[in-house]
């Protein structure tokens, strides 16, 4: 495993991720959060929780770009989208389970998984892209 392309690979996704939620769910699914803005903590709230909510991207993104180095490193994008979707599968499956105990508005459920498959597939493509080895090198980042 190479650390340094791990640590930018990190970022890269944490980020990505980020800024894939906050057109996702910000500007395109925004005005459905609008109608149901009761259900939710108010804009202060969370804005005072935002520093959590860039921990846990980056928690997210340590484990999910660790797991394709150690797993993956040396496979391209096509891969990385498979690994990606596939990890979506488990991490939408574990957001859709809160609709069972959480009064979540049943408008979410689709979009949150259409969301949340949709952001890995193409994390796993990003991982793939920042982490894959130097041309010429990739008998040596096999080897990783």
């Amino acid at each position: 495993m190479n650390l340094a392309r791990l640590i930018i690979a990190i970022v890269v996704v944490a980020v990505f991720s980020w800024m894939f939620d906050f057109l996702y769910h910000g500007v395109i699914l925004g005005s459905t959060y609008e109608e149901a803005k009761d259900a939710f903590r108010s804009e202060d709230e969370m804005m005072s929780r935002f520093w959590l909510q860039i921990v846990c991207y980056f928690l997210i993104s340590i484990g999910f770009c660790t797991v394709w180095a150690m797993g993956f490193g040396s496979h391209g994008a096509k891969c990385g989208a498979i690994y990606g979707f596939f990890v979506g599968l488990i991490g939408t499956g574990g957001i859709l389970i809160n609709f069972v105990y959480v009064p979540i508005p049943d408008q979410f459920a689709v979009p949150w998984a259409i969301g949340g498959i949709l952001s890995a597939i193409l994390a796993g493509v990003v991982v793939a892209l920042v982490y894959k080895p130097k041309s010429g090198n990739a008998a040596a980042a096999a080897a990783d």
